[in-house]
């Protein structure tokens, strides 16, 4: 797909950290999946990938956790 930010590059496969922070949390997933602008960088995450760490970061926090860092896995 045609990079929506600098219009020029094409996004390839790859994968991308991501941080997300709340209510005093920081938890970090690593190797998630996503498609990558070979040209400036800018990293798209797929709806449902991005639907699952948010699930996984609320109960993450749910359970107290300051700090949390683990590889991304896809639910079975």
């Amino acid at each position: 797909m045609k990079c929506m930010i600098c219009k020029h590059g094409e996004t390839k496969t790859g994968t991308t950290t991501v941080t997300l922070e709340k209510a005093g949390s920081t938890i970090v997933f690593k190797e998630v999946s996503a498609h990558i602008c070979d040209n400036c960088g800018e990293e798209y995450i797929d709806d449902f990938i991005t639907k699952e760490l948010l699930k996984k970061a609320r109960e993450i926090i749910k359970n107290g956790v300051e700090v949390d860092i683990r590889k991304y896995e896809i639910a079975a």
